[in-house]
C-alpha cells in the first residue's frame, strides 16, 4: 500500500490561478495571447479553467511571452519564491552574524 503524501498540491490549478492572475493583472484578453502564440483561444480557457494543462513546448512558449518565472507559475507561495538569479546574487554578499527567520524569506520582485 502507497504512503499517503503529506502534502497534497494541485499543479494545474495552482498553475491555471497564476496564469489566470497574472493575464488579468496585465489586463491581457484571452484572444491576444491565442493570437500572440498562434493558439486557439480554447486552448488558453482550457489551461485558465485547469482543464488541461499545456504541453512543454506551449509551456516554454508562455514562459518566454510573459516573462513569469516557471516557479511562479506553480508555486502556491509565489509571493515568496525567490528567483534563482536573485539567490546566485545573494550568495555574493556578506552574510550577516546571525540570520533571522525574516531574512530567509525575500520576497520575490512583483511580476
Amino acid at each position: 500500500m502507497a504512503k499517503k503524501p503529506k502534502f497534497h498540491c494541485d499543479i494545474r490549478a495552482s498553475f491555471a490561478t497564476a496564469f489566470r492572475d497574472w493575464r488579468v493583472k496585465n489586463n491581457i484578453p484571452l484572444k491576444k495571447i491565442a493570437e500572440d502564440l498562434s493558439l486557439a483561444v480554447s486552448t488558453i480557457s482550457y489551461w485558465e479553467l485547469g482543464e488541461r494543462f499545456p504541453s512543454g513546448r506551449n509551456f516554454e512558449m508562455l514562459v518566454n511571452y510573459s516573462g513569469v518565472p516557471p516557479c511562479k507559475l506553480f508555486c502556491i507561495m509565489a509571493d515568496k519564491c525567490v528567483p534563482a538569479e536573485c539567490l546566485l546574487a545573494m550568495e555574493h554578499k556578506p552574510r550577516p552574524a546571525k540570520v533571522t527567520n525574516d531574512q530567509l524569506l525575500v520576497p520575490a520582485a512583483p511580476v
